[in-house]
């Protein structure tokens, strides 16, 4: 079957959904996020720079997250694909391990000078539970409070368990817990990035009882330098271990954690996502007292010592440092803020736009309800042959001209949107269902 739709994408997707639930695996890559229906392209065909082909062959310009956010040298950088053909071509696993796991502990550790000692694992939400782990075996405590998303590991969503609504405002909305077993309820708490009356109230009440204050240091926005500092005082005081949590955020306005620009220094801080340009690789860089404990509690997974991810991990932090490669993604992003505000305001459109530079997000306060403008947005900008969605983070294959083209679809899809939105009509013009919102939603 598969030999026959290989090169039709809506009828593979048809048939992918009979054979594997979900269809990806990963829920940000699900189509119906994008495009329900089958109108969404779904499967790739190849990539290079911003360019995604189809499995049909058609081109496309990726204005999304390119790659959720992995990928900020663009696909297939020549220098990663070399480093990557490289470490396969002298074996990428055997007996012995990798030496480029020394060179990449040293160069993590030199540009986080607070830091002595250095794990691996292969994504981030094992990552991030390897840091939890760590910061329960150092304080011999279980509670963790947290902000931000942090993966789909048990030690998470048992948030969910105490109130199906705890992770609402933290990224995703309507993750269920079910599978999670019920005796983690109450093991973590969640409270609100830079409210510092949750300061007060759940986090500085709780903290003498948990192993770890988790939180993304930036997301949608930087933090209250004084914030910082006080969940830095708390976590010191009451002797429980501080993790950044730099899977999104480290890596696009500074080389390396976004903690070093902000200088506030945690105990723990993670990496994922782009550290390696798009090849399998995660690490936790942390102070020597808790990290030694990564020999006391048991750790261990055969994949976290193949070859492939260091080595593109240390190519991946050389060829930024040589670009100063956050220059470049700092400009790029405001570009795409400003060619949203201008669209939107050459259509008499009123605009939200977010997020730090390199991770921008933007919503359109129309008068048809968002879910159906956001579709529209992205079914038009798809017959132009661009990947859209609300958000788009800056990468350094924006170039100018790749910029401009999806300037004019902008400007374009944006005029249309007003009109539509004037008549109350836009809803008559979707060629599909509504796009999903969220998790809950989905199931």
């Amino acid at each position: 079957m598969f030999s026959r739709l290989k090169k039709k994408p809506k009828k593979l997707q048809v048939y992918a959904k009979k054979l594997i639930p979900g269809l990806s695996q990963l829920f940000g890559k699900r189509p119906d996020l994008y495009l329900p229906g089958g109108e969404w392209p779904t499967y790739y065909n190849r990539a290079k720079g911003i360019e995604v082909w189809g499995i049909d062959n058609k081109k496309y310009l990726d204005f999304t997250m390119v790659g959720i956010g992995t990928s900020t040298l663009g696909y297939s950088d020549p220098d990663i694909n070399k480093a990557a053909i490289k470490s396969i071509n002298s074996s990428t696993m055997n007996t012995l391990n990798p030496p480029e796991d020394v060179e990449l502990a040293e160069l993590l550790i030199k540009l986080h000078p607070w830091a002595n000692n250095v794990r691996y694992a292969r994504t981030g939400g094992e990552t991030m539970s390897v840091a939890i782990r760590l910061a329960r075996a150092y304080t011999r405590r279980d509670k963790i409070l947290f902000c931000g998303y942090h993966g789909w590991h048990d030690w998470y969503l048992s948030a969910n368990l105490k109130s199906s609504k705890a992770l609402n405002q933290h990224l995703l909305k309507g993750l269920a817990p079910l599978g999670v077993p019920k005796g983690l309820r109450g093991t973590v708490i969640p409270f609100k990035f830079n409210s510092f009356d949750e300061l007060e109230t759940i986090v500085k009440k709780n903290a003498k009882r948990c192993a770890a204050i988790v939180l993304e240091p930036c997301r949608e926005t930087l933090p209250d330098i004084k914030y910082l500092k006080k969940l830095r005082k708390i976590s010191t005081k009451y002797k429980c271990v501080l993790i950044f949590d730099e899977i999104t955020s480290g890596w696009r306005i500074n080389l390396g954690g976004v903690h070093m620009k902000l200088g506030v220094y945690p105990d723990l801080a993670i990496f994922g996502k782009t550290i390696a340009n798009g090849i399998p690789m995660g690490a936790i860089i942390g102070k020597k007292k808790i990290m030694q404990f990564a020999e006391k509690t048991f750790l261990s997974s055969a994949f976290w010592t193949e070859k492939t991810g260091p080595a593109c991990a240390v190519k991946f932090i050389k060829k930024y440092k040589k670009l100063k490669l956050h220059n470049l993604l700092i400009k790029r992003g405001k570009q795409i803020k400003s060619i949203w505000k201008n669209a939107a305001k050459n259509s008499n459109l009123d605009i939200e736009i977010k997020g730090i530079d390199p991770l921008a997000t933007f919503r359109l306060n129309t008068k048809t309800d968002w879910p159906i403008t956001i579709t529209y947005f992205i079914q038009e900008m798809l017959k132009k042959n661009i990947l859209a969605s609300d958000r788009c983070y800056a990468n350094y294959r924006h170039s100018d001209d790749k910029l401009r083209k999806y300037e004019k679809a902008c400007f374009e899809v944006f005029r249309k949107i007003s009109y539509l939105d004037a008549k109350n009509e836009i809803k008559k013009h979707l060629k599909g269902p509504i796009k999903t919102m969220d998790f809950g939603r989905l199931n």
